[in-house]
């Protein structure tokens, strides 16, 4: 992306948002500080609105590290989705450098300068693949200088290498009642959980919600190419385009709408943990297909677990949102 389309992409989101007053700027990549002239762009220009309208995030594998980093992540406020998969050997496994090099203690090294130089808020993020169990990963990451944690099955086709094997997918679940157990403890200690994977479902237990949808995509979640095509999801790629960053804006959030009235899967109608799953995530379901069901119906039933544990303290997930004494 260069850096002329990254500042019209901001002009077009304020623009096709009107009716928003903040927008989350979420950088993905590859790796987004490989192309540190758009974001910086990106940060100029919304310090050029007032009121204020946009906060930045950013996935990083954080390989890439230097004084225009840090200051550009300082400037800008970022939250850190920093991926660190485990220690050095499990880390190192997958995520070398384009020479072969392992990166391990260069995202350590990341994290350091982000946590000492900025005031960014920082996620460290693990991927879970065969071979390695969500709570490995969990207890690991919760030994790091960070401010929250989330740690995910890998999203492959079953026997592709890293998916987890049937035996790794029943013990992920297990492994799920587990965070649920710790996220009950901090709870009743009245700490935010440092994992709130089950927060938002935990909460919308509270208030009687329902989820219309899985995700908000096409609504008031976009997803912008380089080239500056309008996607209502990033992952979906073209079959999930709305439009382009020049069009008139009601021409894609009209197609959004659109595209987020798509019907539900049949079987969804049935399904018990519809009304907090909202019809799963149409591009893991792609991939991954029952399994990725089945591990968020694990997710919902650890959300009902926590809800009910606190039913006679209700006040105590209060925390979830925020709200304390």
């Amino acid at each position: 992306m260069t850096p002329d389309t990254a500042v019209r992409v901001m002009d077009a989101l304020a623009e096709g948002l009107g009716d928003t007053k903040k927008i989350c700027i979420h950088l993905y990549g590859g790796e987004p500080f490989t192309n540190l002239a758009a974001i910086r762009a990106m940060v100029k220009r919304a310090k050029e609105f007032n009121p204020p309208r946009f906060t930045f995030a950013v996935t990083t594998n954080g390989t890439v590290l230097s004084d225009a980093v840090i200051d550009v992540l300082d400037a800008g406020k970022f939250q850190v989705v920093l991926s660190i998969d485990g220690p050095t050997a499990v880390h190192d496994e997958c995520r070398r450098g384009v020479n072969g090099a392992p990166t391990h203690n260069d995202v350590m090294r990341f994290l350091d300068a982000v946590r000492s130089r900025t005031s960014c808020y920082v996620w460290g993020a693990a991927v879970v693949r065969s071979g390695w169990r969500l709570i490995q990963a969990t207890e690991y990451l919760r030994t790091l200088p960070v401010h929250a944690i989330k740690a995910q099955a890998v999203r492959l086709a079953a026997g592709t290498p890293y998916a987890l094997t049937p035996e790794e997918h029943e013990l992920y679940k297990e492994d799920l009642r587990a965070v649920g157990r710790r996220v009950i403890e901090e709870l009743e200690a009245g700490k935010f959980p440092l994992d709130n994977r089950f927060g938002s479902r935990v909460l919308q237990l509270l208030v009687g919600g329902e989820r219309v949808r899985f995700c908000d995509a096409g609504n008031t979640n976009f997803g912008i190419t380089p080239s500056g095509s309008v996607l209502a999801c990033l992952l979906l790629g073209n079959d999930a385009r709305l439009g382009h960053i020049d069009d008139d804006p009601h021409t894609w959030r009209e197609a959004g709408r659109k595209w987020k009235a798509r019907p539900l899967r049949s079987k969804c109608h049935s399904c018990k943990y519809l009304a907090m799953c909202g019809g799963g995530c149409p591009a893991a379901l792609s991939v991954c297909g029952e399994e990725e069901c089945d591990i968020v119906a694990a997710n919902c039933d650890v959300a009902t677990a926590i809800f009910e544990h606190f039913k006679d303290n209700k006040e105590d997930l209060l925390t979830l949102a925020g709200i304390t004494d």
